[in-house]
C-alpha cells in the first residue's frame, strides 16, 4: 500500500508513462509546439533539438504544468496552457545541453548527448536557442505575472549551477549548502511549474500556494533521489555509469552523509578515494562505505519526507483522477528506479 494512502493505488515502481495517461493528450500537444518552436532555418538547430528531445525524458515539467491546472478544478484554456507546458520542457532541455557540456558528459540515457556529436560551441549557442524560444512563448502569452515566475525561476537556476560548480570537490561542503543547490537548480523550477499552471487556470492563491508548496517539495525529493541513484542506480537503465556525480566532483546527500558520520579511518580512505576522479573499482568502495554509514538510507528518509510533505500540500485540491496522480507522482518520485 502506498505510504501517501492515495484514493487510487500505484505500484511504488509504476511507470511514468501510466501516471501520466491522464494529460498524455496535452503533452503530445507540447510535444508539437516543441518541435515547431525547434524549427530553424539554420537546420543544426533544427537536427541538435531534434536529437534532445526524442532522447526520452519524463516530461515531469510539463506534465506538472497540465495537472496544476487540472487540478484546480476550474475551465482552462488550452491554447495558454501547452505553450506555457512546451517552454517548460524548452527550459529543461536547454539546461540539459548546457550542463553536458559543463561536465564533459559524452552520453544520456544511454545516447550521444548533443555535444558529442554537435561540439560544444553549437550546443551551448543552441541552448540558448531553446531558452530564447521559451521565454518567445511566454511573452506572446502576454500574462506577465507568469513571465516574472518564470524569470525568477530561470535566475534562480543559474545561481544554482554556479554554486555547485564553486563546490566542485569540496569535501567540506555542507547539507545546507548542498540543499540550497538542489532548491535553486531543481525544486524552484518545478514549484515554477505547478504555480504556473494553477495561475493560468485562475485559481485562487490558496490553490495556487497549495500547488506551489507540492512543486517544491516534490522537486526537492525528486533531485534527492536522483542524486541517491547515481550511486545505486542500474547503469543500463540510467543510461550512464554508477558514480557520474562523483566522477565530476559533485558531492551529493549520500556522500556528505558519511564524511560526517564515518570514523577516522573510513572517513580518510573516503577522502583519499574522491582525491581524484574514481575509477570503477574505487567508486564501489565509495558505495560500500556510504551503506555502512547509512547514507543512502538516510538520504531516503529525507527523500520521503519531502513527499509526504508535497502529498498533504493537497489537501485543499479537490477529489478526483488529477489529485490522484500528482499523489501518486509522491510515491514514484521516492521509488523510481531510474
Amino acid at each position: 500500500m502506498s505510504m501517501f494512502a492515495p484514493t487510487t493505488t500505484y505500484p511504488a515502481d509504476a511507470n511514468i508513462a501510466n501516471l501520466l495517461e491522464v494529460i498524455k493528450p496535452d503533452l503530445q500537444l507540447v510535444d508539437e509546439c516543441i518541435r515547431e518552436e525547434i524549427a530553424s532555418p539554420v537546420r543544426t538547430i533544427s537536427s541538435l533539438g531534434e536529437h534532445v528531445l526524442s532522447s526520452g525524458g519524463k516530461r515531469i515539467r510539463p506534465a506538472l504544468v497540465c495537472l496544476s491546472a487540472y487540478a484546480t478544478g476550474l475551465p482552462v484554456d488550452k491554447t495558454r496552457l501547452i505553450p506555457l507546458a512546451a517552454a517548460a520542457e524548452l527550459m529543461h532541455m536547454a539546461t540539459l545541453v548546457h550542463d553536458d557540456v559543463v561536465d564533459n558528459t559524452t552520453t544520456r540515457r544511454g545516447r550521444p548527448t548533443a555535444s558529442a556529436l554537435f561540439g560544444n560551441g553549437v550546443t551551448v549557442l543552441t541552448g540558448d536557442y531553446m531558452l530564447a524560444k521559451a521565454m518567445d512563448l511566454l511573452v506572446r502569452s502576454g500574462d506577465l505575472s507568469v513571465i516574472r515566475v518564470v524569470l525568477q525561476v530561470a535566475i534562480q537556476m543559474s545561481e544554482g549551477e554556479v554554486l555547485q560548480m564553486v563546490h566542485a570537490n569540496d569535501v567540506s561542503i555542507s547539507e545546507d549548502v548542498y540543499f540550497d543547490i538542489i532548491r535553486k537548480k531543481t525544486a524552484l523550477f518545478i514549484q515554477g511549474c505547478c504555480q504556473t499552471g494553477a495561475m493560468v487556470a485562475g485559481a485562487p492563491q490558496p490553490l495556487v500556494n497549495a500547488l506551489a508548496q507540492y512543486g517544491y517539495h516534490i522537486g526537492m525529493a525528486f533531485q534527492i533521489v536522483d542524486d541517491l541513484l547515481d550511486y545505486t542506480g542500474n547503469p543500463a537503465r540510467m543510461g550512464k555509469p554508477a558514480g557520474s556525480d562523483l566522477r565530476e566532483g559533485k558531492f551529493t546527500l549520500p556522500l556528505i552523509i558519511a564524511l560526517r558520520e564515518a570514523e577516522p579511518a573510513d572517513r580518510q580512505r573516503l577522502l583519499q578515494l574522491i582525491e581524484n576522479p574514481p575509477k570503477d573499482g574505487e567508486i564501489q568502495q565509495v558505495i560500500e562505505v556510504i551503506h555502512r554509514y547509512d547514507g543512502f538510507a538516510h538520504a531516503q528518509s529525507v527523500a520521503v519526507h519531502h513527499a509526504r510533505q508535497a502529498a498533504e500540500a493537497l489537501s485543499l485540491l479537490p477529489a478526483g483522477a488529477i489529485r490522484d496522480s500528482l499523489i501518486a507522482l509522491c510515491d514514484y518520485v521516492v521509488h523510481r528506479q531510474t
